[in-house]
């Protein structure tokens, strides 16, 4: 199983918000994010990169 972690790109350092994320669907602008325990967040934005081999899923 791989589970990511989600940062938001900045000029000066990325940011952390979640980990263990399991799922994400794009829909208007927003991601619906899902974790390992099938919590839900929506997240406003946009994805930029998506590093499978780090699993890290960068949004904007």
């Amino acid at each position: 199983m791989c589970l990511s972690s989600i940062y938001k790109k900045s000029d000066d350092e990325n940011v952390f918000l979640l980990k263990n994320v399991a799922r994400v669907i794009c829909k208007d602008g927003e991601l619906i994010v899902y974790d390992l325990m099938g919590a839900c967040t929506v997240l406003q934005g946009e994805i930029c990169d998506i590093d499978l081999m780090e699993n890290i899923i960068l949004i904007k």
